[in-house]
């Protein structure tokens, strides 16, 4: 583009030339930008960029949005809270805190709604993965082994080992290896190598002292005081389907 100073004028004027290359150069921009979009966004999501660390007292654990105010946790993350307790929100990304109000606690599986600031997190994605065996995935959670307050985020790798292991105590899910899993992960989001939602860790064990017993409930727990290699998973479709019905239910 060529730019001149009108000669005895007052303005800047544009040679027909440079009009012409100004007018291309947007249209390419125009299609450039469109064309990029579409891949934009379905790049995979990371665990972290869509993680809260969850305060109750005590309590240490974590949450993630499924809408733009959102958060789903763990029944037992939000214990000794009743619809309308606030707990604190800390995101992975950024370190910004906001209050997150229990909206309900799901008397059917190991759930709990929180109502949070609009956009205070990225939501998930609205398409969740299979969840097939040997689906390899990524889970984030928070360190809470030394207590409180005093973990790093982190994000894990695993696979898929057992599709459908329905627990009475956590709800519908599937178990998952996933070496390192330690208190403070309980209500982290599981994602599969596209950025789609596996489901919400509710439990940990070590497999080791259950080898060849992988459906059995025995040996799981919501809060342990050492990493472990095996995670209870709430399954994503099943995770949204009772979210749904809580909301219907108190009318939000």
């Amino acid at each position: 583009m060529v730019l001149r100073h009108k000669s005895g004028g007052a303005g800047v004027g544009l040679r027909a030339s440079g009009r012409a290359a100004l007018a291309l150069a947007m249209v390419a921009a125009l299609v450039a930008g469109l064309w990029a979009g579409a891949p934009q966004a379905r790049q995979p999501q990371r665990p972290l960029d869509h993680h809260a660390t969850v305060l109750n007292g005590r309590i240490m654990g974590s949450a993630f949005l499924i809408g733009r105010d959102l958060a789903l946790t763990n029944a037992h993350v939000v214990d000794g809270l009743r619809p309308g307790g606030l707990v604190t929100l800390i995101a992975a990304a950024g370190g910004a805190r906001a209050r997150g109000r229990v909206v309900a606690v799901s008397g059917r599986m190991d759930l709990a709604l929180l109502r949070t600031p609009a956009g205070f997190l990225p939501a998930v994605s609205t398409e969740d993965a299979s969840g097939r065996a040997g689906l390899a995935v990524r889970g984030a959670g928070v360190d809470a082994s030394g207590g409180p307050g005093s973990g790093d985020r982190l994000e894990l790798a695993g696979a898929v080992t057992e599709p459908r292991t329905d627990l009475t105590a956590y709800g519908p899910g599937l178990v998952v290896r996933m070496p390192g899993v330690r208190p403070g992960f309980s209500g982290g989001p599981v994602f599969d190598a596209e950025g789609r939602l596996v489901g919400m860790i509710a439990a940990i064990r070590s497999s080791d002292a259950h080898r060849g017993r992988a459906r059995a409930a025995s040996g799981y727990a919501p809060l342990r005081q050492r990493p472990a290699d095996e995670a209870f998973v709430l399954r994503a479709s099943e995770l949204r389907r009772e979210a749904r019905r809580l909301l219907a239910a108190v009318g939000g």
